[in-house]
């Protein structure tokens, strides 16, 4: 028998996620993901969050959810954070809190202090140069018992800014579920329903930038290359409209009608199919100046897509540069249009040597089965009972 294939003996306890609305964000869904592979593996798993349109998922998955509003950032929060949580342990047996934003990091490390619990904070971005506020709450993330930096990006981040050591600090990038994710599942239906919904042009090269539109994740930079670009057979759909549009959506749009791309420039809410949304693209774009990490680049790679990125953050380590796809470095409108001329331009041979590469590089690398265990081993290290 396979050594390597028998069960971790070690013990799984109960974990309480923190996390940001269930909204269809890489967080989202990496903490779905965890929660169904804790419970699968035998320990409990509840989240709190504020809710969101995932949340359904966890009901299914008989996972327990709690209200809580944890989309705040600031000391505030962070004091009334603290003061759910202790009613919120009463009587669940949690053992570890795992903070997926830095208040609730803050919030859990007073709390974790107090009861005797383990800490566990996931960083998904670098932290933030000013205010001491900002700069308290990322210091609470570098606390934890154990530190998963979401890419070397972070980590190096990590280890300048906070000096947090490798015994503590574990980079575990972001797993995607390649059933899901996979070209010869999605069925033409699905793919006609949302084409038709967004009403895209027919006679168009669909460029694709899925990113929740609050704040600017590199969707401004996508426009200004389109000014720079050039061509008339172009539509950029960038995906993650808010219900209320933002001063970030009124800037795109802006730029859009002063740049003369009129037309070429679509913004729509978060789609729940995001695999038909890439089969629909010939190019997805994703990853912005300072980025943590790039969930979008690994699920397009999955369906066989070309993908471009910027160069100053996280998202190039989801790729293999001009093998799976292309980087342009910030705030150069002109670079990344020529990456975007690149993907356009692939041949019909080129196109399918590069889906052929991009999907095997995910299988590779970027498996939510090894995302789960290497997360669930930190679980185990910080159990009640576990060597030291």
């Amino acid at each position: 028998m396979d050594v390597d294939a028998l069960p971790d003996p070690r013990p799984l306890p109960t974990v309480l996620q923190i996390v940001p609305p269930l909204d269809g964000g890489g967080i989202a869904r990496a903490t779905i993901d965890t929660a169904a592979a804790l419970v699968a593996a035998g320990g409990d798993a509840i989240v709190a969050s504020p809710g969101g349109g995932m949340a359904g998922e966890l009901r299914r998955l008989k996972i327990e959810h709690i209200a809580m509003p944890t989309d705040r950032d600031g000391l505030v929060a962070a004091w009334r954070m603290a003061r759910a949580l202790r009613e919120l342990l009463t009587g669940r047996g949690v053992s570890i809190i795992h903070a997926r934003t830095r208040t609730a990091a803050w919030a859990a490390r007073k709390i974790a202090d107090e009861q005797a619990l383990k800490v566990v904070a996931s960083v998904h971005r670098p932290g933030a140069a000013e205010g001491w506020t900002s700069r308290w709450l990322d210091a609470a993330q570098a606390r934890a018992d154990r530190v998963i930096a979401v890419s070397d990006f972070v980590a190096r981040d990590l280890r300048g800014r906070h000096r947090v050591p490798d015994d503590r600090m574990v980079t575990i990038p972001a797993g995607i579920a390649l059933d899901r994710f996979d070209p010869a599942t999605v069925r033409a239906e699905r793919v006609i329903k949302l084409a038709a919904q967004w009403r895209l042009p027919d006679d168009r090269r669909i460029i694709l930038f899925p990113g929740r539109l609050d704040v600017d994740r590199g969707q401004l930079g996508l426009v200004a290359a389109l000014g720079e670009l050039g061509r008339e057979d172009v539509f950029a759909l960038l995906i993650g409209a808010q219900p209320q549009a933002g001063p970030l959506e009124r800037q795109i749009k802006t730029m859009v009608e002063a740049l003369g791309l009129g037309g070429m420039v679509a913004m729509a809410p978060w789609c729940e199919d995001m695999p038909a949304a890439y089969m629909l693209s010939d190019v997805v774009v994703a990853g912005g100046e300072g980025e943590g990490f790039s969930r979008v680049m690994v699920e397009a790679q999955a369906m066989s897509r070309p993908v471009v990125c910027g160069a100053a953050g996280g998202a190039v380590e989801a790729i293999l540069q001009d093998v799976t796809g292309w980087t342009a470095p910030p705030g150069v409108p002109s670079a990344l249009a020529r990456a975007l001329d690149k993907a356009l331009g692939l041949s019909p041979e080129q196109r399918s040597a590069l889906s052929r590469r991009a999907r095997a590089h995910v299988v590779d690398k970027f498996d939510v089965k090894a995302m789960c265990e290497r997360t669930l081993d930190v679980y185990r290290a910080l159990a009640p009972g576990a060597a030291p």
